[in-house]
């Protein structure tokens, strides 16, 4: 038995982090560095880390209304993708999420995108958005002190 914990404790996951986990980080919002070490946590043998495709959007999109140079959201971006494995936000998602048992849209689409790359956790400030998820949700901050890193 002990045998099984030891290689639970060692085998690859999938997190599904939420756009306030990056915002948090390039706006340097309270708790900002518990949420940079979610994003530094990645190896290609114990973590990848994915976000649904409208999060790459709705980054953009922000950027934009913050008045930040072209060239600025275009780098910022790029950093995104070359951080995160993208799920693609497709009709079967989207339909699931009107679904859901989560009250709020985007995070039930939230909840099917973490569900279609079989993530096993989703990383957010907003847990409680995530109550009647189909998967578990905590904060950057639960997530480092249970992972040991």
């Amino acid at each position: 038995m002990i045998q099984n914990k030891r290689y639970e404790l060692h085998m690859h996951k999938n997190i599904l982090v939420d756009l306030n986990i990056i915002l948090d980080v390039l706006l340097e919002r309270p708790g900002y560095k518990a949420s940079q070490a979610v994003l530094e946590i990645q190896s290609p043998f114990d973590y990848t880390l994915f976000v649904s495709a409208h999060v790459v959007t709705t980054f953009a999109y922000l950027l934009e209304n913050a008045k930040v140079p072209k060239k600025e959201i275009i780098r910022n971006v790029n950093w995104l993708l070359q951080t995160f494995s993208v799920v693609a936000t497709n009709d079967g998602i989207l339909k699931n999420a009107l679904k859901s048992n989560i009250t709020d849209y985007e995070d039930a689409v939230v909840e099917q995108a973490a569900l279609d790359c079989g993530a096993s956790i989703i990383i957010t400030r907003n847990v409680n958005d995530f109550r009647q998820s189909m998967l578990p949700a905590t904060t950057p901050e639960e997530f480092i002190s249970s992972s040991g890193s």
